[in-house]
């Protein structure tokens, strides 16, 4: 769910105001989701602005999986549109631009920051940060003549005077900025973040001896160093927003506000509004499966998100043959994506099924390489060719062939030459006529 999370993030920077009134039934049919106040909508959302916005998430992220991602981002879209119509119906009943109805209801004093600081103090502390220069030395003797003469004419002037004289001396010379204490290794946290009256400072390591000359170190040890600290900026941000969350969620109920989105979306919606996963299998049991278990006529979308419901509240013991017939259901209808397959072979290990598992797992698996992630998902490449090879020596034709395709197009992407050509040759003697399919269509 990480990536679900940073495109929650996103929608902070990508959402946009839609003009919003009092609506007619007549418009109804016009919006794709809307928001409903004792039977009359309110405002509503079409759905081309839910596509907008939806296609600017695409083309950050790539492509999502149409029955596992897709529809929990479009549920994302949606309660953000749904959320900024709600924001400028209050607003216009306040008389107010939302930015004005925003910053009315989101303003954070410096008695609520001190109250954060004290009842934070020392998770924040962690994050002390420190702007050092430094000059590194192969021996003790070099570095305690440089910290010695740079007491005496400061650390730039003693830099300039040993890059002249001496520079075969100096390893190395830079300055840092804002190193926290939370990322610094501990061999260096002492020396750097020690409160001390003298600024510069040498420590010796196994490989090099240091001299560090500290512009500001910040320990964040009272609530003025926090306030003069870059964190401090952070933090009111967060809470400005938080507040007004909370106020504009408290506001959706007491308006006696409904959001209204498709029905096939409405699991997808509880999902992104974070109702808990016991709560959705419990309340979705019923629209999925009849009394005996059988699976009912439904959309795709409606499965996958009670599967989804299924594996977040960790319930697939509980509910093992639901969950089989509705991802073979799946299945059966054609959706072949990974994360289908992922969550099939749990129940069907057959040839076939591993067969195409392994050929969307080398398209993925393509890409990371490509991207220089190749030691991120290193235990999935072996795994990886490692069935492929056993495929290869199917007795089925197509299984086999099709085996030794991503054989050679895993090795290639790798930089095996010799074990890719080795593969592409046994499946170009087998059928000359196979043709490799190109993976930059």
């Amino acid at each position: 769910m990480k990536r679900y999370f940073r495109i929650f993030n996103l929608l902070l920077v990508f959402s946009v105001l839609f003009v919003s009134s009092l609506v007619s039934a007549n418009d109804l049919q016009k919006f794709a989701a809307y928001l409903e106040k004792n039977g009359t909508i309110v405002a509503g959302i079409s759905q081309e602005d839910i596509d907008e916005l939806y296609q600017l998430y695409e083309a950050y992220y790539g492509s999502f999986d149409p029955l596992f991602e897709k529809p929990y981002v479009e549920a994302l879209v949606m309660k953000r549109l749904l959320e900024d119509k709600f924001i400028e119906y209050l607003s216009n009943a306040e008389g107010l631009s939302p930015e004005d109805f925003k910053s009315s209801h989101s303003d954070v004093s410096e008695e609520e920051m001190k109250e954060y600081y004290e009842n934070n103090r020392e998770e924040i502390q962690q994050e002390a940060y420190v702007d050092f220069d430094y000059a590194v030395f192969e021996t003790e003797e070099k570095a305690r003549e440089f910290y010695s003469r740079a007491n005496e004419v400061g650390f730039e002037k003693a830099v300039r005077e040993l890059s002249e004289a001496s520079p075969s001396e100096l390893l190395d010379t830079n300055t840092y900025s804002g190193l926290k204490k939370s990322e610094t290794s501990e061999a260096f946290v002492d020396v750097l973040f020690t409160p001390s009256d003298k600024p510069l400072r040498m420590h010796t390591t196994d490989n090099a001896s240091f001299v560090f000359y500290i512009r500001n170190l910040n320990d964040l040890s009272t609530f003025e160093k926090f306030k003069a600290s870059p964190m401090y900026e952070e933090v009111l941000i967060n809470l400005s927003e938080n507040k007004f969350q909370k106020y504009v969620e408290e506001k959706i109920s007491t308006e006696d506000i409904k959001f209204v989105v498709p029905p096939q979306y409405t699991i997808w919606f509880d999902t992104v509004q974070n109702v808990p996963a016991e709560e959705l299998v419990e309340k979705y049991y019923s629209a999925v499966f009849d009394k005996s278990g059988n699976l009912l006529s439904v959309e795709p979308i409606e499965i996958s998100g009670f599967i989804t419901a299924i594996d977040d509240a960790n319930l697939i013991e509980k509910y093992k043959r639901e969950y089989e017939i509705a991802i073979k259901k799946l299945y059966d209808m054609g959706y072949k994506s990974f994360l289908v397959l992922a969550r099939l072979r749990n129940f069907d290990n057959s040839e076939r099924v591993v067969l195409e598992y392994n050929v969307e797992l080398s398209k993925i698996l393509m890409g990371y390489i490509k991207n220089g992630d190749t030691l991120s998902v290193l235990q999935y490449i072996y795994s990886n060719l490692s069935e492929l090879e056993e495929l290869s020596n199917s007795e089925n034709p197509e299984v086999r062939q099709k085996a030794l395709e991503y054989l050679y197009k895993m090795n290639k992407v790798l930089g095996d030459e010799e074990s890719a050509n080795k593969y592409l040759e046994q499946l170009l003697e087998e059928n000359p006529n196979y043709e490799v399919e190109d993976e930059e269509k």
